[in-house]
């Protein structure tokens, strides 16, 4: 009876045992999981990418609606400022030992805008969504190439247009188009590259039903003021390089303005970047305001270093109910839409971990009651028998 008893607490240990091993391995499949798809999205890795050894960066972005959307004389602003912060905290260099290129930059930045138009080559025409671009654009978005090159941001011919593989697929028939000539409006641009399209739902979703192509800021606002001097030729206010004039400015002012650069103690970076935009953090008491009265702003700063991180994705977490109750314009481009597609699934499978994780905490602490018990009635057993001299004690 005794081998019985004996053989079914070592089946429950073994059970026990073996559960906790599957629920680790699927723990273990899922972090492993979600990190695997964090490190895809490569818009959100510039930071790492230019971290040498020890050395910390931050990557920030700021959102902006059209009508608050910076000009060159305010990026120029924000580039100021931040050298000067730079300069003054002695970060302008990078570090000898860092393995860094003498000519290494401390900061890189970006900015871009967002429209459709209709690319055009002979009579074939795509109606695609337009990323006027500028700045170290694609030093921070690393979009794989399928073929040619990047925008040159420093050539004197600004005509320059880089297209995705669909684009290229309808309007050229294969990706091997750099070199060619396509139409936006009037103006003739040269195809510098072609740029893959991921393939991951998070950008399948954020990508939208039009294709897409990137223009520098200045080539395209000059195709805008073209138009528009064109279809205004006959009132007084128009003028042939206010591209505003028609009331329009997509696409010709900054929505999107990102840098990345050194973040040596917590935050330096956001707060080096938020000053330099002329942004004012609110307190714990005005982000309770602001949630009541549906208040976000025109302007949204993210630091997207930390965005994946556990206490981020929880402060995500708690405003998730509110976002659907957003008022502001602010209109994101897909990078953004698909970091935000990814912090929306991140949490989910934090909860699940979590779930995972209070199950396994679970069937500890009730394996550890049991054995607590079991324990505890057997010392009670021994001490009975003891008392009632089964042992050979005389209790006299």
């Amino acid at each position: 009876m005794s081998k019985i008893l004996v053989n079914k607490r070592i089946l429950k240990i073994a059970i026990v045992v073996a559960v906790e091993i599957l629920l680790g391995i699927i723990l273990l499949c899922v972090h492993s999981h979600a990190k695997g798809r964090k490190e895809v999205l490569y818009s959100q890795q510039a930071a790492a990418r230019f971290s040498v050894d020890n050395e910390a960066w931050a990557q920030i972005s700021i959102f902006y609606t059209e009508d608050m959307g910076l000009g060159s004389t305010d990026i120029n602003n924000i580039r100021s400022e931040v050298q000067k912060k730079l300069y003054d905290d002695s970060l302008l260099e990078r570090p000898k030992d860092s393995g860094a290129a003498s000519d290494a930059r401390t900061w890189y930045d970006a900015y871009s805008g967002h429209t459709f138009d209709d690319v055009r080559k002979d009579s074939t025409s795509v109606h695609v969504n337009v990323y006027t671009v500028g700045g170290d654009f694609f030093l921070i978005h690393n979009i794989p190439l399928l073929g040619g090159s990047y925008l040159d941001m420093n050539s004197t011919d600004v005509n320059q247009i880089l297209i995705d593989e669909y684009v290229a697929n309808v309007l050229f028939g294969s990706s091997n188009a750099a070199g060619m000539k396509l139409w936006i409006g009037d103006a003739v641009y040269t195809v510098t590259g072609v740029v893959a399209c991921d393939d991951f739902k998070a950008a399948d979703d954020a990508y939208g039903e039009y294709y897409s192509v990137y223009v520098p800021m200045e080539a395209y606002s000059k195709t805008r003021s073209i138009g528009a001097a064109k279809n205004n030729n006959s009132s007084e206010d128009s003028k042939g390089d206010d591209i505003s004039s028609g009331g329009n400015s997509e696409g010709t002012v900054a929505t999107c303005y990102e840098m990345v650069l050194p973040n040596p103690i917590k935050n330096y970076g956001l707060n080096t970047v938020a000053e330099a935009a002329d942004i004012k953090f609110m307190t714990d008491e005005e982000k309770e305001a602001a949630r009541s009265s549906l208040n976000f702003g025109d302007r949204e700063i993210i630091d997207n270093t930390a965005r994946f991180k556990v206490s981020s994705l929880y402060d995500r977490m708690k405003m998730q109910g509110y976002e659907s109750l957003r008022t502001n314009a602010i209109v994101y481009p897909y990078w953004e839409n698909e970091a935000r597609f990814e912090e929306a699934h991140q949490i989910k499978l934090m909860r699940f971990c979590t779930l995972l994780i209070s199950v396994m905490l679970l069937i500890l602490l009730i394996s550890a009651v049991v054995i607590f018990i079991h324990i505890r009635k057997k010392v009670i057993h021994i001490f009975m028998q003891k008392k009632s001299g089964k042992y050979g004690y005389n209790m006299n």
